[in-house]
């Protein structure tokens, strides 16, 4: 420990414990080239590429100096900077602040509009929730045309009477409960918002005779960018972050209600969206159980856990039969849908899954606060040597950045990197453990400095960083607000979508449907239509169509698309009809 909080030499004239995480960062930048030199080679590879060069880049870079000029600081300066409230009440207006721009940016900065189609799916099915139904009925004349319709993400059911996502239903059940009175934008501000209050709880518990480290975990998580932008979207990582921290403070109180308690929020956190990633946060902690040898509980949570697994992979063909869906014949869903699922995702593992992944962790480390990071990384090797439970935390971060990278490199759109943002809790417990364990060594008046130093890092990740990142995901999502608008407004009853060829354009970002099929135009993918639904729909009315002009006129970043073979014949056959008129 000493070695690790040494000051620096007096010629270096840095300050500890700034000096070494200007190394940290250093050095991570230096492993993250392997990122950078993917972004490189593939020049235009979507938007991770995008984001990689327009808003991470130049992020890291303002990071690493402002963590070297917090090293070169007046120490007379940051030693002044004090919290003048008590610790509860800096959490609580953390916790207030994020809720609070989480939902004003929902409506203020995004419209309403949710970029992915994971978000949108989750509204999608929180619709149907709310409606009193598990599945939305399909009227017969739109049945042929669901594919076009929903292209992606829907369940693959042998009829197209219903239909509904292919997610598990936690998250779209808190929206539906929150749509029902109103409340649909508070439910990942709210979630975030409980996060950080939870986060410095769970401090408290596990060090409870060094309170400074769940206020400085708070401080750190509740000054995150990809906390307060994530939560003014549908994502369900927020409550994927609210069920981890819920799940580990119930799990440390222990007790008989201690651990019901988590076995239950285990349940529905493994429900949330997908099925891997709770338990890969849980199995951790249900590991050191068993290392611990308290046999008893370790085997309730085991099998705990099984029966949880088991139950979510056989949801849907539960909720088939509550629909009153036919059974599509064995291996369509439960297990066997999930293991063809992941062998077509291992299968598709290719050697440029390490450049997505080091696009996809530089996207993670730069939006969160600039000292979370190096904090987290110069502690990690410390911490698995601790073992207990910090080795714990460290190793649902290893396992989900290992799964990831098999399953899913990339993850397209996202505000930070979500598919750790149920881990954020755990990054910011690791850096907070390790600020102490780096400063425990200094002398009390250094030691001030630093905590000032610790303090301006907070309030420009709050008041300057976030609303950087903020202005960065307003400017990209606005094109796609205002394309999906222009489409929802058309005095069409039918809007076709034609994304092929160059410029060509993410579709999943404007194919929009209600679910109900009761509001808006019929929005549909050309490519999933055949020249049968072409001539039904162009002698049903009058038809519209956005293509990849209308698109980059918009100022959505458009690429190349490879033109699906029937396109081309659907394009002549709309000239034909004199079907398809353009957007106005």
């Amino acid at each position: 420990m000493a070695e690790d909080a040494t000051i620096a030499a007096p010629e270096t004239r840095l300050a500890a414990p700034f000096d070494r995480l200007t190394i940290v960062w250093l050095k991570t930048a230096a492993c993250l080239s392997v990122g950078f030199v993917y972004a490189w080679r593939v020049k235009q590879g979507g938007a991770e590429t995008f984001f990689f060069w327009n808003q991470d880049l130049p992020v890291l870079g303002l990071m690493v100096v402002f963590t070297a000029a917090l090293a070169l600081a007046p120490t007379r300066g940051l030693a002044r900077l004090r919290l003048a409230w008590s610790p509860l009440a800096w959490v609580y207006g953390l916790a207030a602040v994020g809720a609070a721009a989480g939902f004003l940016g929902a409506g203020w900065l995004f419209g309403g509009y949710t970029l992915s189609l994971d978000e949108f799916m989750a509204n999608f099915d929180a619709r149907i929730f709310a409606s009193g139904r598990l599945m939305a009925p399909v009227a017969p004349q739109w049945q042929p045309f669901v594919p076009a319709l929903q292209p992606l993400f829907t369940l693959p059911l042998p009829t197209h009477a219903l239909w509904a996502s292919a997610y598990l239903p936690v998250n779209a059940g808190l929206r539906a409960a929150a749509l029902r009175v109103g409340a649909e934008a508070w439910v990942n501000p709210l979630l975030s918002g409980f996060s950080v209050v939870a986060l410095y709880r769970i401090g408290q518990r596990l060090w409870p005779g060094e309170p400074r480290i769940g206020l400085i975990a708070a401080g750190l998580m509740g000054t995150s960018a990809q906390l307060i932008l994530m939560s003014m979207t549908a994502y369900a990582m927020s409550a994927h972050l609210a069920f981890n921290l819920a799940w580990l403070w119930l799990f440390l109180r222990g007790g008989r209600l201690g651990h019901a308690g988590a076995l239950l929020v285990g349940l529905l956190a493994t429900g949330l969206h997908q099925l891997v990633f709770h338990p890969l946060f849980a199995a951790p902690f249900v590991l050191q159980l068993w290392l611990d040898r308290r046999w008893r509980l370790a085997a309730l949570y085991t099998l705990g856990y099984a029966a949880i697994g088991l139950f979510w992979t056989e949801y849907w063909r539960l909720a088939m039969h509550l629909a009153g869906v036919p059974e599509a014949g064995p291996g369509q869903f439960g297990g066997g849908w999930l293991l063809d699922r992941l062998v077509l995702l291992v299968s598709a593992i290719r050697f440029d899954n390490l450049g997505e992944m080091g696009q996809t962790v530089m996207r993670f480390v730069t939006w969160q606060n600039p000292l979370t990071a190096p904090l987290a990384l110069a502690g990690t090797i410390a911490a698995t040597r601790a073992k207990g439970h910090l080795r714990a935390l460290v190793l649902g971060v290893v396992l989900t950045l290992v799964a990831m990278l098999i399953l899913e490199p990339t993850q397209v759109h996202g505000w930070g990197y979500r598919y750790l943002h149920g881990l954020l809790g755990s990054v910011a417990l690791i850096a907070a453990w390790s600020w102490v364990r780096l400063t425990a060594a200094l002398a009390p008046a250094r030691r001030d400095v630093a905590g000032g130093g610790l303090i301006l890092a907070c309030a420009v990740s709050l008041l300057a960083l976030t609303p950087l990142r903020a202005w960065q995901a307003w400017r990209y999502v606005a094109p796609y607000a205002a394309a999906n608008a222009r489409i929802q407004a058309a005095t069409a009853p039918v809007v076709i979508v034609d994304h092929e060829g160059s410029p060509g354009f993410d579709p999943g970002t404007v194919v929009r449907n209600d679910p109900l099929l009761l509001a808006g135009p019929k929005v549909m993918q050309l490519s999933y239509l055949d020249a049968g639904m072409v001539r039904t729909v162009c002698a049903g009315g009058d038809v519209q169509v956005f293509d990849g002009r209308d698109a980059a006129r918009l100022g959505i970043d458009t690429e190349d698309v490879p033109l699906d073979p029937q396109v081309p014949a659907l394009r002549a056959l709309m000239k034909e009809l004199h079907c398809g008129q353009p957007m106005p």
